[in-house]
């Protein structure tokens, strides 16, 4: 049994959430105004395709490699990925979580799951 808040937080519409597309890294943007140097701004800048949200900003890569490329950039300027930076998969949801983002799906077709990733206050990070 979960008390009201947790009910409504995990019962918000899809729409406030970031979909997943091929292979996403998904950043707090309180994690990077702490830590990339110029803040959001600047990540923005750097990441001119860079999807957001409220609470959040994703890069998308199609493939592993190219996404370990980003994310070796990002982190080589002084971001702690471990602190604000979770990544998922479209089709098989998530690899890697971190405090502050969450994942759930928004469908329950197997080919089509629709991964999507939400900020929250908590640490859980796969919601179903």
């Amino acid at each position: 049994m979960h008390d009201l808040v947790t009910l409504s937080r995990l019962n918000r519409p899809a729409a406030e959430g970031l979909p997943i597309s091929l292979l996403t890294a998904v950043f707090t943007k309180a994690g990077i105004a702490a830590g990339y140097p110029g803040g959001v701004a600047n990540f923005r800048d750097d990441h001119p395709f860079a999807k957001e949200s409220r609470h959040l900003l994703a890069i998308v890569s199609m493939s592993s490699g190219d996404l370990q490329e980003k994310l070796d950039a990002i982190e080589f300027k002084g971001l702690d990925l471990a602190e604000c930076c979770a990544v998922a998969d479209m089709f098989i949801g998530p690899i890697e979580g971190c405090t502050g983002i969450e994942f759930f799906t928004t469908s329950d077709r197997p080919l089509q799951p629709g991964w999507m990733a939400r900020a929250t206050p908590a640490g859980s990070w796969i919601r179903r």
